[in-house]
């Protein structure tokens, strides 16, 4: 069962972290958060290539701790971003959402087979 819903949690969070790749590439400014902490466009940019790339690279079984741990500095970074602009709400919601990546972490690849080469 923790293999089934490991393996929709990946699917989540990959989905979740190729819209952010394109939102942050072609709209930095819409992402609030990040302008708020004063982070420049660029600054977003490039965080935007790290989130992607760490979902994609969750999708392999060589990658996949890196890619959780890079997700989970990701949450780590929107929930300080969140504080520093006081939205308390929204830094309790990151936090929800950063028990996904160490789920992850802690249930390990879906496919154990897969896994082992």
């Amino acid at each position: 069962m923790i293999k089934v819903i490991s393996a929709i949690l990946i699917l989540v969070s990959f989905t979740a972290s190729i819209y952010y790749l394109f939102v942050g590439l072609i709209k930095p400014e819409t992402l609030l958060v990040y302008k708020g902490a004063k982070i420049p466009n660029k600054g977003v940019q490039l965080w935007a290539l790290v989130l992607g790339g760490s979902g994609v690279l969750l999708l392999f079984p060589p990658t996949f701790k890196l890619a959780t741990i890079l997700m989970i500095l990701n949450s780590l970074f929107t929930i300080t971003c969140l504080i520093i602009i006081r939205d308390w709400k929204g830094a309790f919601f990151e936090f929800l959402f950063l028990q996904i990546p160490v789920f992850l972490l802690w249930a390990e690849y879906p496919l154990s087979i897969i896994g082992k080469f």
